[in-house]
């Protein structure tokens, strides 16, 4: 068994500059890696308040169709009118919680 090993040393484990090697590394991929994706997800709440706005104009458009005047608000969209409610529940914007305001 020791004409296995070289010099009879125990070869088993990795030495300190094969670890920093791996933790600069892994140090690199994370310095690339965040930045894309705090970008992805701002972008990712970015449409998903543009899609909300547009389902918001639809419900609008059907609520007009029916009630035949503009909802105050985007609460009357949920409220039991004449052929209603026209949201299930109320959006809200992604980015930073709010609540989304009607303006005609």
């Amino acid at each position: 068994m020791k004409n296995c090993l070289p010099n009879g040393r125990n070869q088993q484990g990795f030495t300190l500059v094969e670890m920093m090697v791996v933790v600069v590394i892994v140090g690199i991929l994370i310095t690339i890696a965040v930045p894309v994706y705090n970008k992805v997800t701002a972008t990712a709440e970015e449409k998903a308040c543009l899609a909300n706005i547009k389902i918001i104009e639809g419900a609008m458009e059907v609520y007009k169709a029916a009630n035949g005047t503009l909802p105050g608000s985007v609460g009357d969209l949920m409220e039991e009118k004449k052929r209603g409610p026209f949201l299930k529940e109320k959006p809200r914007c992604p980015s930073d919680n709010q609540d989304y305001v009607l303006s005609n």
